[in-house]
């Protein structure tokens, strides 16, 4: 039996990322597993029961606890003789990566979901890249989110090409066709239009993600503020909570509360349905380690517009299931969103061919495969 520790910040990027392929692993007969993240009730109420659960107390950005929790990480380690432990999530990835080095934990997995510094410009941007590449240099093998995020960090020297690679064509945990299922397209599309009171001929443009300015949230409302004069018959759907809610241009805010185009959904568990009911998606941030959400849009027909940054067009194939936008360019976005406004041939087409390739490239239990023979390759000394 092989023992595989995930560590994550938080039990939400378990949930949301991890916690399927820790079924998968378990039900293949071969992975004992355990989890550490930080100590959270509803990790206690979800957690699978064949999930050994160390929750260690993580708070997010830059705290004095990482001494602590740098130290309870390593007795866990210690204590569990595991074979491999796997980490993401920036504060998780770095207090992991010091404590596995010591404890000389023999396999010690970076998954490198998205690059923090990216976004930041000056001294932050200095600090944060050596936080990035301290993770890099401990771990014994990066395993990289998306080929243009690798590009990236090979030309920045976080680490060779030999120490790292990509699974498949990238994503952290793929797509699975079940929940979106294209299939219920029309059904879904008809309860959430209804549901919402929304027209035949609306064109919706979906969002999903947290509300916050890295996510490209100022420069979406700001396009569509501008598009909705335009077009009559123009909806946008914003999918997510608030998060860091000062970072929002608060009169744009307030305007976009106030149009009667724009529904505020706060987040939802059937974000398929909602995808169902939508023309088109819209994922403009301004950093990511692989667009999950993009291929998810994607699964359910829908073309995607994207920030033209590395992660998110690995997510679409450009004027074939996608446009992109210039990142931080509301005006670029405006443009994008009014071309598949006027050009509806072209936005069925991408649709279609968007369905297609993710059901091709990123279907969930296929990806599963070939992360668990990645892991049993580093375990046995092959990779």
């Amino acid at each position: 039996m092989k023992k595989i520790c995930f560590v994550t910040t938080v039990y939400m990027t378990y949930k949301c990322f991890l916690k399927q392929l820790s079924q998968y692993l378990y039900e293949t007969g071969e992975y004992d597993i355990s989890l550490i993240c930080n100590n959270e009730e509803e990790a206690l109420k979800d957690i699978p029961v064949f999930v050994h659960y160390y929750p260690v107390d993580m708070k997010r950005g830059v705290s004095l606890s990482a001494f602590s929790a740098i130290k309870k990480i390593g007795e866990i380690l210690e204590k569990g003789k595991f074979d491999i432990v796997q980490y993401s999530t920036p504060n998780a990835a770095f207090y992991t990566s010091i404590a596995a080095k010591k404890k000389r934990v023999p396999v010690r997995l970076y998954c490198q979901w998205g690059i923090r510094y990216m976004g930041f410009e000056g001294w932050k941007r200095k600090i944060f890249k050596y936080l990035e590449k301290k993770t890099c240099d401990n771990s014994t093998f990066i395993e990289v989110e998306s080929h243009n995020i690798r590009n990236f960090s090979l030309e920045e020297n976080l680490y060779t090409n030999d120490r790292s690679c990509v699974i498949w064509n990238g994503s952290a945990s793929g797509v699975d066709l079940n929940k979106f299922d294209i299939s219920q397209k029309a059904h879904w599309k008809k309860k959430i239009r209804t549901e919402f009171k929304l027209a035949d001929e609306d064109v919706i443009f979906a969002f999903a993600g947290r509300l916050t300015a890295d996510k490209g949230v100022n420069e979406l409302l700001e396009a569509f503020l501008n598009i909705e004069k335009k077009y009559p018959n123009v909806k946008l759907l914003m999918m997510g909570g608030m998060d860091n809610h000062e970072s929002l241009r608060q009169e744009l805010l307030e305007k976009a509360k106030k149009s009667t185009n724009i529904i505020f959904t706060g987040n939802v568990s059937n974000v398929e349905e909602y995808y169902a009911a939508s023309n088109v998606f819209i994922a403009p941030s301004y950093r990511e380690g692989f667009g999950l959400v993009v291929v998810e849009a994607e699964a359910m027909g829908l073309p995607a517009i994207v920030s033209n940054v590395p992660g998110q067009v690995d997510a679409i194939k450009e004027n074939e299931t996608g446009l992109t936008c210039k990142v931080k360019d509301s005006k670029s976005l405006e443009n994008a969103m009014s071309k598949l406004i006027e050009d509806v041939e072209l936005r069925i087409d991408l649709g279609n061919k968007a369905s297609k390739y993710v059901e091709d490239n990123y279907e969930q239990k296929k990806l599963f495969g070939y992360l668990k023979m990645h892991r049993d390759e580093l375990i046995s000394g092959e990779k």
